[in-house]
């Protein structure tokens, strides 16, 4: 039979596993930068490459390695228009829920 002490180290497995993507994500400081200037650019327009290259020190293919990476972990997306791919913000609600769910866990198994 299974404690309440085993089933929380299970449920954490779980937490850590639906997490993992976007806590590696958000382990990168240049990747920290890019996403502070979309939060920036949030309520007015997407940016693109061209534009995020602009506001750091970062290559183009580095600000796209980078984006690739947060769109892969479900932080951002992004929009086609011609030629061009526009980034933003995207799963907040749902990001931040999974990361609350491992917190609240590590508390009770903790305390």
């Amino acid at each position: 039979m299974m404690t309440n002490h085993d089933q929380l180290a299970v449920d954490i497995n779980q937490d850590i596993t639906e997490v993992a993507d976007i806590l590696v994500a958000l382990g990168d400081k240049k990747r920290l930068m890019l996403l502070s200037h979309l939060i920036k650019a949030y309520q007015s327009a997407p940016l693109c490459v061209r534009d995020l290259t602009e506001l750091t020190d970062l290559s183009r293919p580095a600000v796209s390695h980078h984006l690739k990476i947060l769109r892969e972990a479900g932080i951002i997306s992004f929009k086609k228009e011609g030629t061009q791919s526009y980034y933003f913000l995207d799963n907040v609600p749902a990001n931040v829920a999974k990361i609350k769910q491992l917190t609240d866990d590590l508390v009770k198994i903790t305390c």
